[in-house]
C-alpha cells in the first residue's frame, strides 16, 4: 500500500514539475529573448465559453510560402520566415524551406501555413476579465523570439502604451 501511494505522490510531484519546468522555460524566453515589434491586424471575436481574447493578424502572415516546390511530406509544414527591420518594425525579406543565413537586425523564425496566412502560434491575445476588448487607433505587438526561432508576445501596445 505505501508503495502505491508513493508511486501516486512521485507521479503527481513529476507532473508539477513538468509544468513548472514549462512556464519558467517560456517566462525565461520572455525576460531574455531578443524583442521585435510586428505591425498588427485585429480581429475581435467574443466567445462565451472561452471569454474575452482577440484573433490577431500580423503584416508577416501575408508572406508567401517559398518559392521552391517543396519535398515529398512537407507541405503545409513548417518553413522559414526571415524578418528584418522596416520603419520601425519587422517585415518579411523573404522565405526558405531551410534555415536561412541573418545577418544584422534579422530573424528567421518559423511559420506554417495556416487559414489566414502564415501562422506563427500568436495569433490568439486573451484579455484579462472584465477589461473587454480595448478601442484604440493602432496596435502592435512586442514579440520575443525564442531560441527555438519561435514568436512569444511579451506584449501588446493599444496606441502606443501597454494593454493591459
Amino acid at each position: 500500500m505505501k508503495r502505491r501511494a508513493g508511486l501516486f505522490w512521485g507521479v503527481i510531484a513529476a507532473q508539477a514539475l513538468f509544468l513548472l519546468a514549462w512556464a519558467g522555460w517560456h517566462e525565461q524566453v520572455r525576460a531574455t529573448a531578443p524583442v521585435i515589434r510586428l505591425k498588427t491586424l485585429p480581429v475581435d471575436p467574443r466567445d462565451l465559453l472561452r471569454g474575452d481574447y482577440m484573433i490577431l493578424r500580423y503584416e508577416i502572415s501575408e508572406a508567401k510560402a517559398p518559392p521552391e516546390e517543396p519535398r515529398a511530406g512537407q507541405r503545409g509544414r513548417e518553413f522559414w520566415v526571415l524578418l528584418e527591420p522596416r520603419a520601425g518594425y519587422h517585415a518579411v525579406a523573404g522565405t526558405s524551406w531551410r534555415q536561412p543565413e541573418v545577418r544584422a537586425g534579422q530573424y528567421a523564425v518559423k511559420g506554417r501555413p495556416g487559414r489566414r496566412g502564415v501562422e506563427y502560434g500568436i495569433e490568439t491575445y486573451f484579455v484579462p476579465e472584465g477589461k473587454g476588448t480595448p478601442r484604440f487607433q493602432t496596435l502592435e505587438v512586442e514579440a520575443a523570439v525564442s531560441s527555438a526561432h519561435r514568436l512569444q508576445i511579451k506584449r501588446v501596445l493599444v496606441d502606443g502604451k501597454p494593454y493591459p
